[in-house]
């Protein structure tokens, strides 16, 4: 299986941090989040990962360069402008190929067991499998999972953690242009096939000042 990590973004909640630095790049404890995340893939056996890059982009690149010394092969997808998260993933198809992938926001740091989503995804009956988390302090959840794992847009239990599998054909009818893959979900909604499972270990969200605060206490 394949991975993409959505890097494209400016990181603008996080003021003057991400002035001179890209988010994925903004380090936790001493080490760059993106690299904590290239580890983790390797470790999954995950070898071949796409990233898409708009602010900063070179900057990233420079940083990152081919995965070799994470033992990963890396390919950029350089955006001309920026695509949001649907439309970075819309674009990157090409190098992502067929089959169904691993996507990863590039601002989370997480410690998950992914098998609930690696190992169960099903495109028949799925477009999108979102990796959930119970609700932590301060978030109000995104869905509720409902008995045969099929999501509602409703806030519930669990939070999105910016880990899922997608499928490639299903995202093949929207354009290349800059959306949000919330309009993609809101598609798979309403025929049931945005689905979800729950995962277990630590995670944080470092998109805000207060929660990177929080990171740097957490991910010694």
């Amino acid at each position: 299986m394949r991975a993409m990590i959505l890097a494209a973004g400016k990181g603008s909640r996080l003021k003057e941090i991400t002035n001179d630095t890209p988010k994925p790049l903004v380090k936790v404890a001493g080490k760059p989040v993106i690299e904590r995340t290239l580890s983790q893939l390797a470790v999954l056996g995950i070898k071949e990962i796409i990233i898409n890059v708009w602010y900063l982009g070179d900057q990233l690149i420079d940083a990152i360069g081919n995965g070799e010394r994470f033992g990963v092969t890396i390919k950029w997808s350089r955006e001309e402008r920026l695509m949001n998260t649907g439309g970075g993933v819309r674009q990157a198809l090409s190098l992502l190929g067929d089959a169904p992938f691993l996507a990863v926001n590039g601002d989370i740091l997480w410690d998950l067991d992914l098998a609930p989503i690696l190992d169960h995804f099903d495109s028949q009956r799925m477009d999108a499998l979102l990796g959930l988390i119970p609700n932590p302090d301060g978030f109000k959840g995104d869905f509720t999972l409902t008995s045969s794992g099929a999501l509602e847009r409703t806030a519930g239990a669990f939070t999105y953690s910016g880990i899922q599998i997608l499928s490639p054909s299903a995202l093949q009818p929207f354009p290349i242009e800059p959306f949000s893959l919330n309009s993609f979900y809101d598609k798979a909604l309403l025929t049931k096939r945005l689905h979800g499972s729950v995962l277990d270990g630590r995670w944080t969200d470092m998109g805000t000042p207060q929660r990177l605060e929080m990171a740097h206490r957490e991910w010694v």
